[in-house]
């Protein structure tokens, strides 16, 4: 009787230190977040195109749902850039009727080590600017992405 009265008692502590499944919503959110706002400072610091709004490709692939774009929810505004999202179809649109609007596909590679972020930049109707890659890795000691690599990449 003890032992059952032992088990009851500490069977649910087991449960309450379960950690949910990476990512979360709010983890994609938060590291989304951090790698647009590190991919602006860095274009503002190196002024490669002026920034005051980024419109974000949401893809949506039903072929190949890992390739789309997470269904989550960003600031209005990172780094003091408005940020916002777009269909595909909007954004060729869009490129072509205001060439000098920046728009960009990313993609996120992301598991419980490391994330790499590829962002793939258009301007001027559509036309290709470069790609930029950033990458983190956990800190298990501080619970959070760090910063690794920033680098751009002409073609």
């Amino acid at each position: 009787m003890s032992r059952l009265l032992f088990l009851i008692i500490i069977l649910p502590f087991f449960g309450f230190g379960q950690t949910t499944k990476f990512p979360t919503t709010a983890d994609l959110e938060k590291v989304y977040a951090q790698a647009i706002g590190d991919f602006i400072q860095d274009v503002n610091k190196n002024k490669r195109i002026p920034l005051d709004t980024l419109f974000f490709r949401k893809r949506t692939n039903q072929e190949e749902p890992s390739d789309n774009f997470p269904d989550i929810q960003l600031p209005e505004s990172i780094e003091k850039v408005h940020v916002r999202f777009i269909a595909p179809e909007i954004g060729d649109i869009q490129q072509k009727g205001l060439k000098y609007r920046v728009s960009i596909n990313l993609l996120g590679y992301i598991d419980d080590e490391k994330i790499k972020f590829d962002f793939f930049v258009f301007s001027n109707g559509f036309e290709y600017k470069f790609n930029y890659r950033i990458e983190y890795d956990y800190n298990s000691q501080r619970k959070e992405y760090e910063l690794k690599k920033l680098k751009f990449q002409y073609q």
